[in-house]
């Protein structure tokens, strides 16, 4: 019967690495440290899907006026406004409306909300909330 032949891990040929241009992949040494783990990426694709069939319907384009008689019955009566934007996504949709108490003030330039203020060319529509 043979036996195996032996190897001597001594005599092994050291593993270079040489490199043809001028790029380097992550000289640290982690290599995937950074990817998504599936269930990250199942969610993050999901989310994309969800967020492309969300279609806000176009309200109406109101003017200032309109806008003002809206806010001054918001701002008498204590109500909730629901404010649409006039502004447009990189996929050409319309952004999201906001929800905002109005504390009456406003200037020339902007409308001040509580949680900020968004300038008058920017507001599409604005309606009071039930």
């Amino acid at each position: 019967m043979m036996s195996k032949p032996r190897i001597n891990k001594n005599l092994r040929t050291p593993k270079e690495f040489t490199d043809y241009n001028d790029y380097k992949d992550r000289v640290f040494g982690l290599k995937w440290g950074t990817a998504f783990s599936l269930a990250e990426l199942t969610q993050v694709i999901h989310d994309g899907k969800k967020s492309d069939l969300d279609v806000i319907k176009e309200l109406p384009l109101m003017s200032r006026e309109e806008i003002d008689v809206v806010l001054q019955h918001a701002f008498l009566k204590s109500k909730s406004i629901s404010i649409q934007y006039n502004d447009r996504d990189e996929k050409s949709n319309l952004r999201k409306s906001i929800t905002s108490s109005f504390r009456g003030i406003s200037d020339e330039e902007f409308l001040y909300l509580d949680d900020g203020y968004i300038p008058w060319e920017s507001i599409r529509n604005v309606k009071i909330l039930k």
